[in-house]
C-alpha cells in the first residue's frame, strides 16, 4: 500500500510539473474562450441548417421544450422569438454567413491548439502565418462537421419510424467515432511536429469519455438542480457555459499530454520512462 501511495503522489507531481511547464491551464482558458464565442456562430449555423431542412419542429417540439421551464418567461420569449426570426430568414445568406463565422471561429480554436501541441511537443514552431491559417481552416471544417454531426446523429434518436430503433441502438457508438475522428485530425496535423495516428488512441478514449461523461454531469446538475428563472441564475447560465467549455478544455489538453508521454515511454529504455512505470507501481503495488 505504501508503495502505491508513492508512485500515486509521484503521479500528480509529474503532471502538475506538467500543467506548469507547458502553460495547460493558459491554453485551456484560451480554448475555451474561443469554443465560448464558437458556439454562437455553430447555434446560428445549426439553426439554418433545420430552417433549411424545414425542420421547424425539432425546435417547437423538443429543444424549444426542454428550455422554457429553466429560463424566465421573458428569456424565453426572447430565445423563442431569435429563432423564428433565424427560421424565417432567407436561407442561402443566412447559411453562408453562419457557416463561415463558425469555420473562422472554429479555426480560432485550431490555432489555439496548435500552440498547445507545441509546448506539449516542445518544438518550436517553423510555420509562418499564411501555412497555418489555412490548415487551422481546413482542420475547423473537418472537425466542425465531426462534432455537428456527432450532435445530430444524437438528436435522430428522437425520430420516429422504422428507421428509428437502429438509429436509437448506433447513435452513440456512431457519435463517439466522430468525436474521437475529430481528436485524432487535431492530434495528427495541426502540430508543426506530426505524430503517427496510432499514439492518438488512448487521447481519443479519455476525449470521449471525459467529454460524454462531463456532458452527463452536467445535463444532470440543469436537469435537477440548476434554477435560471431568477436574475441571478439569468447570469449563471454564462457562468455554467464557460466552466463547462474550460473543463472540456483541460479534458482536451490532458489527453494530448496523456498521448505524448506514452510515445515518449515506448521510445525510451525503462530505467528512463516517467508515467508508465508509475502507473504499473500503482496497480502492481511495486516501488518505480
Amino acid at each position: 500500500m505504501e508503495a502505491r501511495w508513492r508512485n500515486f503522489k509521484k503521479i500528480v507531481e509529474l503532471w502538475v510539473d506538467l500543467f506548469d511547464r507547458h502553460n495547460l491551464l493558459t491554453y485551456a482558458s484560451a480554448i475555451a474562450l474561443r469554443t465560448f464565442i464558437a458556439a454562437v456562430a455553430c447555434s446560428l449555423f445549426a439553426l439554418g441548417i433545420l430552417g433549411a431542412a424545414q425542420q421547424e419542429q425539432l425546435w417547437k417540439q423538443t429543444i424549444g421544450p426542454a428550455i422554457k421551464p429553466k429560463v424566465l418567461p421573458d428569456v424565453f420569449s426572447g430565445i423563442n422569438q431569435t429563432v423564428t426570426n433565424v427560421f424565417s430568414s432567407p436561407t442561402a445568406g443566412l447559411l453562408a454567413l453562419a457557416s463561415a463565422l463558425a469555420v473562422w471561429e472554429v479555426s480560432g480554436i485550431i490555432r489555439a491548439a496548435i500552440g498547445a501541441l507545441d509546448e506539449i511537443y516542445e518544438t518550436p514552431e517553423p510555420r509562418p502565418f499564411w501555412i497555418r491559417f489555412p490548415i487551422s481552416f481546413g482542420l475547423a471544417i473537418l472537425v466542425l462537421a465531426a462534432m455537428l454531426g456527432s450532435i445530430a446523429i444524437i438528436w435522430a434518436g428522437h425520430v420516429s419510424g422504422s428507421l428509428s430503433i437502429p438509429i436509437l441502438i448506433l447513435r452513440w457508438p456512431a457519435a463517439v467515432a466522430l468525436i474521437a475522428f475529430a481528436f485524432e485530425l487535431i492530434v495528427r496535423w495541426a502540430p508543426a511536429k506530426h505524430r503517427r495516428a496510432r499514439w492518438a488512441s488512448l487521447g481519443s478514449i479519455l476525449v470521449v469519455v471525459g467529454w460524454i461523461g462531463e456532458t452527463l454531469i452536467f445535463a444532470e446538475y440543469v436537469r435537477s438542480v440548476a434554477n435560471f428563472r431568477t436574475p441571478v441564475g439569468s447570469l449563471e447560465v454564462f457562468i455554467f457555459l464557460a466552466t463547462y467549455f474550460y473543463i472540456a478544455s483541460i479534458v482536451l489538453l490532458v489527453a494530448m499530454e496523456l498521448d505524448e508521454l506514452v510515445r515518449l515511454d515506448a521510445q525510451r529504455p525503462r530505467n528512463q520512462q516517467q508515467l508508465l512505470p508509475l502507473v504499473s507501481g500503482v496497480i502492481r503495488g511495486a516501488s518505480s
